[in-house]
């Protein structure tokens, strides 16, 4: 009975000490919340963790790119209204009440000098620059005003683009040339006749003509920019929606591999619970058998 005994002390201390090992791996686990805690847990779901993890960052690239996306956008929508309002109300006023037979060329001279600082809001409006400091109607010519002092378009030739989801690439904002053209130079040249001191009716009267053509002409482009700023702000809210599904759906996928969704945790706790109940019982056993003389029968 000797051996008996020495063998049941070891097999007691052998539970216990294993029992202990369960306990804290999965005690680790519960810390962790997951189960996998290196590849070798599971190389399977290892390999899927990396594989969806990888998916789950392209797709929150993605969306702080439609976040910021959607800022510049939002941002030179605000500008165009801007503009817009000046080319809709105040500077069509003007020309008109300048091409007026009521007015003195005094008064012409006045309008004039009004004008010239319509333009120069409207110059500064087209050279307006994003949180980051970027004039955003050059195009990719980020670092230096679009229009130069004398209304010249001195921007790119190509519209900044943007990749906002898989396979979809979006045109983020316009460039100076499509939205003003030329109107700064036709604006001067209108400037410049109000300013002369003997009026030239005809030079006058073309001059007004050419100015209030343009500002019409600037009106349909500023209509169709916003236009096509609404569609784009429209797809990005679109794809959000799609967006937020799959990053939702993503993290389900890593928590399913690593072993951190709600039912794998649950049944941690439970584990838990149980490695506990059995841990108690081993040490139970083994105080019980240190208790023992080896000589006992």
């Amino acid at each position: 009975m000797r051996l008996s005994t020495l063998y049941m002390y070891q097999q007691s201390a052998q539970s216990m000490s294993a029992r202990m090992s369960q306990s804290n791996e999965t005690y680790l686990r519960m810390s962790a919340g997951k189960t996998l805690l290196k590849a070798s847990d599971d190389p399977a779901a290892a390999t899927d963790a990396v594989k969806y993890k990888d998916a789950l960052a392209k797709l929150e690239l993605y969306s702080d790119v439609r976040s910021r996306t959607r800022g510049a956008l939002e941002h030179e929508d605000n500008i165009l209204s801007g503009v817009g309002n000046l080319l809709t109300t105040t500077l069509k006023e003007k020309l008109v009440a300048a091409g007026s037979g009521a007015y003195s060329d005094a008064d012409r001279n006045a309008l004039g000098k009004e004008i010239e600082g319509i333009r120069q809001n409207m110059l500064d409006l087209a050279n307006s620059r994003d949180g980051n400091g970027r004039y955003i109607f050059g195009g990719f010519q980020t670092g230096k005003p679009a229009f130069l002092e004398d209304g010249t378009y001195d921007g790119g030739n190509e519209a900044r683009k943007q990749t906002v989801a898989d396979g979809t690439e979006m045109q983020v904002g316009h460039l100076g040339s499509e939205i003003f053209d030329d109107i700064f130079g036709i604006l001067q040249t209108a400037i410049d006749e109000l300013s002369k001191e003997k009026m030239d009716d005809d030079a006058l009267e073309d001059a007004l003509k050419a100015a209030g053509e343009a500002v019409d002409a600037g009106i349909d482009r500023l209509g169709k920019a916003q236009a096509e700023l609404g569609t784009q702000l429209q797809q990005l809210d679109a794809l959000d929606i799609s967006g937020d599904v799959m990053i939702i759906d993503m993290k389900v996928k890593v928590d399913t591999a690593i072993g951190a969704d709600t039912g794998v945790l649950v049944s941690l706790m439970a584990e838990s619970q149980m490695s506990d109940l059995a841990l108690n019982a081993s040490m139970y056993v083994y105080k019980n058998m240190q208790k023992m003389n080896l000589f006992n029968s």
